[in-house]
């Protein structure tokens, strides 16, 4: 796994440096490593010649005209064994913007500074150390970039090679040859990225000179629901000649969430460093900010502050900011989980959406297979996403995984993992993961696991920020109604209830439209037509949401519509029927469809019903026509007026009228006559308000008509 080490960075520990000498690495940004670029110590490597620049812009903590005594390589571990042998070491100030030296090894050094050639053993260590030689003359530093330049010849070998820190950020800029022989090339065939760093020493010529080491944000992407409140941490370092007295500190936050805090220290002795923490600073407000850490200026202005960029929201979470990435992390050629630890909130649930990732830009991670992951806080894997082959267009940008589950992180276990996962490749290694800075950061943030997660490794905290992220909501508001079937009756009242987390209130809104804003989870309404509604809570000011509940108005058509004397149709469709008798107030039995056939003449309603709705209609008259009369068609015949109160008249014309009987809707004669003539008035002012059959029978024939008494 790539992974460095600021040897000079512990944090919480107070650290002291020598009055005379000041020490640091160069390139000022280091991050990958090799075995392959310096003496490393194996029969493989029995010579190495190398040379390369460090650049003006990794070289600003380094003062212009320092006097540099000693130099070493920085390690990420050493040999075994003993491993010796003879080395040369050149320096020479450069203005050059790339590493132009010639391969020819004796026109390389031509013009350098030989500042040491003598015996030079390779540390033994499995852990992160360095090497001091001291130089034969001292190299004044004059403002621009140093070349680098080295020849190495063992003597005595180890079996387990030394690793170096490196810097991998220029491409090809090492230039170099290795040999088995005890003769070193004389050309230098090979080119690498990989620049070793140094670990110089240098003669301190401050008497004032204040430095800001380190500044920790609590996360670049910190998270409102988690917590709106923000805590900081720094380290500053005396590097004068001698102790200096009430040194203010500033942390100054710009943005979303102004604030100046000032904390200052009584004494400081030369070389020593101090860690101060920032506590309760607000991370109210969403937006982005910068946050600053600064000493007053002195002698050396150039390591007088660190700015970081914090950017504060409601479902965005991560440790790192957004800001450039300076290396990448990953197993190589092996496959693993890279996981960042996260604690949610202890108020509300949560769930994680999806996890993002910034991708490296280096082509090997091209067709490579990653995805995301979410673990518990055993370790056991809760969920993923889709596996993501890298195309050529996400290298260098943030590629998004949603998960596929609902994963919801409870206050009872609020600790996660949000990983990416590593596929193996064997033949060619990739390190996918952007890493950015801080470079060094407090412990439980960062772990290993092995591609089904399990146990977690030991915490890292010298891989950098890794660009790993979260998208998190809070749990929903859960909306229901007291009406079955989601429906109600016109005119009957509904009841919302919203159950889940909100801090403050709860804006119940119609169709969009807020109708009660307030502390209170229940909302009545008696609405007037269907709603959907929705509730809208916060927690920390961060939105919370309910589901949409739709409550259908039921509205019951109950009028009919008749299609013949003896036929009608209810109106409204799609819902239950039942016909009735208006004579008797009892269902005529099966007469259950919309569209209804009336038995027998006479009155009849309809009762239509939807859900628990229900409505009858007015009674309507229908006609059953009487088989036994022999109906004909008389031409002349005229029965009026109707509707009728009193006098009913029926004429002929001259045709002579035999017989005139009236019968009621059920068949039964109610009056008759026998007038002999073709005009005929009759009184009906004594019938029951209705709809009557009138049949005229004449020389010609008969026929039976209907007529309405009022």
């Amino acid at each position: 796994m790539k992974k460095y080490y600021l040897l000079l960075f512990m944090l919480g520990i107070g650290q002291l440096f020598g009055q005379a000498i000041l020490n640091q690495s160069i390139p000022a940004t280091l991050g990958a490593n090799s075995t392959l670029r310096a003496p490393n110590g194996l029969t493989s490597h029995t010579t190495i010649r190398a040379h390369y620049m460090i650049y003006p812009s990794e070289l600003t903590a380094l003062p212009i005209g320092a006097q540099i005594v000693s130099v070493g390589f920085v390690y990420v571990n050493g040999v075994n064994t003993n491993a010796s042998g003879n080395l040369k070491f050149y320096l020479e100030n450069s203005t050059a913007t790339s590493n132009t030296k010639s391969t020819t090894w004796t026109t390389a050094i031509t013009g350098m500074d030989t500042l040491y050639d003598g015996a030079y053993s390779i540390p033994i260590s499995t852990t992160p150390t360095t090497s001091t030689i001291t130089l034969s003359d001292t190299f004044v530093y004059t403002g621009n970039g140093i070349q680098v330049a080295y020849d190495y010849l063992g003597s005595t070998f180890a079996s387990v090679a030394a690793t170096y820190d490196c810097n991998n950020s220029v491409s090809g800029d090492l230039k170099l040859v290795t040999s088995t022989s005890t003769t070193p090339g004389a050309v230098l065939t090979g080119s690498s990225s990989w620049r070793p760093g140094l670990y110089i020493g240098y003669i301190n010529p401050f008497t004032n000179d204040m430095s800001v080491d380190a500044l920790i944000v609590d996360a670049g992407h910190p998270n409102k629901v988690i917590d709106t409140t923000r805590t900081y941490a720094g380290i500053v370092r005396n590097k004068s000649q001698s102790t200096l007295s009430s040194i203010p500190v500033t942390l100054e936050i710009t943005g979303a969430n102004p604030s100046v805090t000032v904390q200052t220290i009584p004494s400081l002795a030369a070389g020593a460093s101090q860690t101060l923490i920032f506590t309760g600073l607000s991370g109210a407000n969403s937006g982005t900010q910068s946050v600053k850490l600064s000493v007053p200026s002195d002698q050396f202005t150039n390591n007088d502050s660190i700015v970081l960029g914090q950017s504060i929201n409601c479902d965005t979470l991560s440790w790192a900011d957004n800001s450039v990435p300076y290396t990448a992390i990953g197993f190589n050629t092996g496959s693993g989980i890279l996981a960042a630890k996260h604690t949610a909130s202890s108020g509300v649930n949560t769930s994680v959406k999806s996890i993002y990732v910034n991708i490296d830009g280096n082509t090997n991670i091209t067709g490579n297979q990653l995805q995301a992951v979410l673990l518990d806080t055993g370790g056991a894997i809760i969920d993923s996403s889709a596996v993501v082959t890298v195309a050529a267009s996400q290298l260098n940008t943030r590629v998004n995984m949603p998960l596929t589950g609902n994963n919801l992180i409870t206050t009872a276990n609020p600790e996660f993992y949000i990983g990416i996962r590593q596929y193996a490749n064997a033949t060619v290694g990739y390190f996918p993961i952007s890493s950015h800075n801080p470079s060094t950061v407090p412990t439980d943030r960062y772990y290993g696991f092995g591609l089904a997660g399990g146990t977690p490794s030991a915490p890292y905290t010298t891989l950098g920020t890794l660009g790993i992220g979260a998208i998190i909501e809070v749990e929903p508001i859960t909306l229901s109604s007291s009406v079955a079937n989601d429906s109600i009756c016109e005119g009957d009242a509904v009841t919302f209830t919203a159950s889940g987390t909100s801090s403050a209130l709860y804006n119940f809104k119609s169709s969009g439209t807020s109708v009660q804003n307030s502390a209170s989870t229940v909302y009545t309404t008696s609405p007037t037509a269907s709603i959907s509604m929705t509730v809208e809570g916060e927690y920390n000011t961060c939105p919370i949401l309910s589901n949409t509940k739709t409550t259908t108005l039921v509205v019951i058509d109950s009028s009919a519509n008749k299609l013949t004397d003896s036929t009608a149709t209810a109106t409204m469709s799609g819902a239950n029927y039942q016909w009735i008798d208006c004579g008797t107030g009892m269902a005529v039995p099966g007469a259950t469809s919309q569209v209804f056939l009336a038995p027998v003449s006479g009155n009849y309603q309809v009762a239509v019903s939807l859900y628990s709705c229900s409505d009858t209609s007015s009674c309507y008259s229908f006609i059953v026509p009487v088989s036994s009369i022999n109906e004909t068609t008389i031409e002349s015949l005229k029965i009026f007026p109707s509707p009728s109160e009193s006098i009913l008249t029926v004429t002929t014309d001259a045709i002579l009228i035999t017989n005139i009987s009236i019968l009621d809707i059920k068949g039964r004669v109610v009056w008759n006559s026998s007038p002999l003539n073709s005009r005929s008035t009759i009184d009906v002012s004594s019938l029951k308000s209705g709809v009557y059959l009138i049949t005229v029978s004449t020389e010609k024939g008969k026929e039976t008509r209907r007529f309405i008494k009022q």
